[in-house]
């Protein structure tokens, strides 16, 4: 919604199909590293050994590249876990209240950062990273941030975030990459960056019109034959 108003209505609307495949390849990962939130290289991979005709893939070519993937993911997943913080909560659902906006989601892990502070992680297994720019403002991010400053996670009471990583395990690097959110620090009066932007996608999301915006995702938008910011979108006139 933050990024593009008219292609949040468009595909809300159906206007886009899922690549079921790796989506279940994603969600198998996250499946894993739920139940093994603290999982040697060792116990992760066999636990992909036993759960990989789940995704009941036909014989092929296809099927081994997936294979090697998810092996290379469950490595750099390994890696990660190895140096990461005590995790308290996986798989976090919250419900909290933000202004107008109703905020659900679940959160991958929550880590204990010491002093009772903790930090957000959110697992992500797609081929790319955002930059560490983009990391920082993160809308994802932020609301997870905002739900442990609200007390919407199953955590003890003053329990602050000290910030939030994505952590990438479907990059093509040899360790998962991982990208920081600094600490929300809210206003005394509660106000912060992440506050704004959940009520202002509300906001948007309740009104009659939305608005297309250029942005870095425009070139691999699934929706862009409907866009009028771009060609393939525009109206012939003869």
């Amino acid at each position: 919604m933050t990024t593009c108003a008219l292609r949040w209505a468009l595909e809300a609307a159906g206007g886009t199909k899922p690549d079921a495949t790796h989506q279940t390849l994603g969600t198998l990962l996250h499946s894993i590293a739920q139940s093994h939130p603290k999982g040697s290289l060792t116990e992760l991979k066999k636990e992909l050994d036993r759960r990989w005709p789940e995704l009941a893939l036909p014989e092929g070519w296809p099927s081994l590249q997936l294979r090697k993937r998810a092996e290379r993911m469950v490595e750099r997943l390994a890696d990660y876990l190895a140096d990461s913080g005590e995790p308290l909560l996986v798989e976090a659902d919250f419900d909290l209240q933000v202004g107008r906006a109703r905020l659900r989601g679940q959160v991958d892990r929550v880590e204990d950062a010491g002093d009772g502070s903790v930090t957000v992680a959110d697992l992500k297994t797609g081929k790319s990273a955002a930059s560490k720019e983009k990391a920082a403002e993160n809308p994802q991010l932020g609301a997870y941030q905002l739900a442990v400053e609200e007390g919407a996670l199953d955590l003890p009471e003053g329990t602050v975030s000290k910030g939030a990583s994505l952590v990438y395990v479907g990059t093509e690097t040899v360790s998962a990459s991982v990208r920081n959110q600094p600490a929300l620090v809210p206003d005394e009066d509660g106000n912060s960056w992440a506050r704004d932007t959940v009520e202002g996608a509300a906001d948007t999301m309740a009104a009659a019109k939305f608005a297309a915006k250029n942005n870095d995702l425009c070139e691999v938008c699934p929706v862009r034959r409907s866009c009028p910011l771009q060609p393939e979108g525009r109206k012939v006139v003869e």
